[in-house]
């Protein structure tokens, strides 16, 4: 049985219509051209087979021998098998998936999927389906008054989220801390607040990834936190500017570039001192080791004492001037050494062209792009890739849980580089497993290949794959009309080409579902390479191109709620046969040209 949807983030949130797909085939024609999609029915002439909710009629005739045998096995199966009283649900990016109705709230529909109960929140579903959950239930109940409004509930047979418990909004809170976050359906995230903006939450995961989860999608619990913490966070920021501009007319002490590499005495604000190296400040705080140690402290200006500000101020205007190479911290456990200072501040391995800047996260799993306009009233636009070992966590047989596999050591880190352009990184995992992933940067572009292995026994796989993301780039979008959005989309553009059959260009302007409509009925295999480019991107664009497809396999997804392209979707990239291990004929290339 397939399970429920996972509180799974990296570039996908809480539930989706995609997650709840059913199962998918590979299905080949008489040509060998392949194609990986859902089936729906088949009569004695034809098959219908879906593919993110765009269902598509083809010939028997047109299939091959397997994929005609295919086909009438599973009409043989649905038409034995078929539960009763089965109804389309479709979502904002026009997603389907057939199921039994339960029951409604106000905010939720209740449903029954392959077996298992679970909620949606008619706010994410298409027009149609709200009307049909409301007229299924007056013919549940009847007709009554419209209920009284009321918050999504656990998802019905399943325990209160086991094991953890979200961060209390009422008990002490601290913003550089991670939280626990808590879905609508009771799933658990850990990761650190950076913004709650209209209906958005932002947070930054333990992958070094930011990501962005729809108000709808938060349990009441998160939600307050999430408030509680943004005017926490709206303080702070009050107070950093405050102590900017206060910083701009304090009198400081006269150094010399010898004093960066000194050992300095700092007291805080209780008088104690103590003995440390500069390595870094901002508006937002202070980097120092302590003397004798290698990893950084990161403090806020006021832990310290008058005298230390202006000690610590002294030394950071004398950190612009000076050419003095960034300050950088050893590898520990399962952390590759960084650069503690400089504008790449957190990264191991970093490339800048004249088009674009690529660096390599401390995590070794993630790294950002920033792609740069030529137009200067255009700010850069970012790009992540994540190196993603996963499994399936089946402790609880009615909750399986989507996670990432750790990483506790690597062989030989790399030290921090700003001109590596090979990089391979090796190491282990949690459950004793290891890995390699290997990365080409340089002024040309990204490539990525790499594999994973599980030690003998391993009950739960672990599985390889990377994660392309685009990020939503228009400030509170839910809340702007579009003529206030388009000075930032402009002409901005996704072109997804398939291995066979056209492509499709979908305007960052228009709803997913109003452009997958213009495509219904129309064959589009699995995918060959995406192009992002427009105004957005200045003269520039960036394809994601895989080297080799054949036997793997490429996809987009976007998250639940996101219903146009300029509020973000990301790309999939795995072995259908093997999901274990990307080769190197088979390697995922990232190339950032011009138009």
């Amino acid at each position: 049985m397939f399970p429920l949807p996972y509180f799974f983030l990296g570039l996908a949130t809480l539930i989706s219509l995609s997650f709840l797909s059913a199962k998918t085939y590979i299905w080949t024609d008489t040509n060998g051209q392949e194609i990986e999609a859902e089936f729906v029915r088949s009569t004695a002439d034809t098959v219908t087979i879906s593919m993110q909710g765009q269902e598509l009629d083809l010939p028997l005739n047109s299939l091959s021998v397997f994929s005609k045998a295919l086909a009438i096995k599973l009409r043989a199966e649905s038409t034995t098998e078929k539960p009763a009283n089965l109804h389309p649900w479709k979502d904002l990016q026009g997603r389907i998936i057939q199921a039994q109705f339960l029951g409604a709230t106000s905010s939720t529909v209740k449903l029954l999927w392959n077996g298992q109960p679970f909620e949606l929140s008619l706010a994410n579903l298409s027009q149609e389906s709200k009307n049909l959950a409301r007229k299924l239930l007056n013919e549940k109940n009847g007709p009554s008054p419209t209920p009284t409004p009321s918050l999504p509930q656990p998802v019905a047979n399943q325990e209160k989220n086991d094991s953890i418990e979200g961060t209390n909004p009422d008990g002490p809170l601290d913003l550089d801390a991670m939280q626990v976050w808590i879905s609508a359906d009771d799933r658990a995230l850990r990761a650190k607040f950076i913004e709650f903006e209209g209906d958005e939450l932002t947070v930054l995961t333990s992958a070094d990834l930011e990501v962005q989860i729809g108000k709808e999608n938060l349990s009441p619990q998160a939600i307050a936190l999430a408030k509680k913490l943004k005017a926490f966070n709206d303080e702070r920021k009050k107070a950093i500017k405050a102590f900017a501009e206060l910083r701009k007319k304090m009198k400081v002490p006269s150094l010399s570039e010898q004093d960066l590499d000194k050992v300095h005495q700092f007291k805080n604000t209780e008088g104690v001192t103590i003995s440390a190296n500069f390595i870094d400040a901002d508006d937002s705080g202070v980097t120092i080791t302590l003397a004798g140690k290698k990893q950084p402290l990161e403090l806020t200006w006021d832990r310290f004492s008058k005298e230390s500000q202006a000690l610590l101020e002294a030394l950071r205007r004398k950190s612009l001037t000076s050419n003095r190479a960034p300050k950088t911290i050893p590898s520990k456990g399962g952390k590759i050494g960084y650069f503690a200072s400089g504008p790449f501040k957190g990264y191991n391995g970093v490339v800048q062209t004249d088009r674009f800047d690529v660096a390599l996260s401390a995590s070794g799993t993630s790294l950002k792009i920033w792609l740069k306009s030529d137009n200067p009233k255009v700010s850069p636009k970012t790009f992540g890739v994540g190196l993603r070992a996963e499994y399936t966590d089946k402790t609880n047989p009615k909750k399986w849980r989507r996670k990432g596999r750790p990483i506790v050591s690597f062989n030989s880190p790399p030290e921090p580089s700003m001109n590596r352009e090979k990089t391979t990184l090796s190491g282990s995992f949690s459950n004793g497993g290891t890995f390699q992933y290997d990365i080409e940067l340089n002024s040309k572009g990204l490539l990525f290949w790499g594999k994973v292995r599980d030690p003998g026994g391993e009950e739960w796989p672990t599985r390889f794959s990377i994660v392309v993301s685009v990020p939503g780039f228009v400030p509170d979008s839910k809340n702007k009309q579009m003529n206030e959005i388009m000075p930032y989309i402009g002409d901005g553009t996704l072109i997804m080409q398939p291995e066979s059959g056209k492509s499709r260009v979908y305007p960052y302007k228009e709803k997913w579902a109003t452009t997958n409509n213009k495509f219904k009925g129309q064959k589009f295999g699995s995918l060959k390479s995406a192009t992002v480019m427009g105004f957005p991107y200045g003269n520039n664009k960036m394809m994601i191109n895989p080297t080799n497809t054949t036997g793997m396999s490429f996809s987009r997804h976007v998250s639940y709620g996101k219903i146009f392209p300029f509020q973000g979707f990301s790309f999939e990239y795995y072995g259908r046969e093997n999901r274990k291990e990307i080769p190197k004929n088979k390697a995922l290339k990232i190339l950032l040209t011009g138009l």
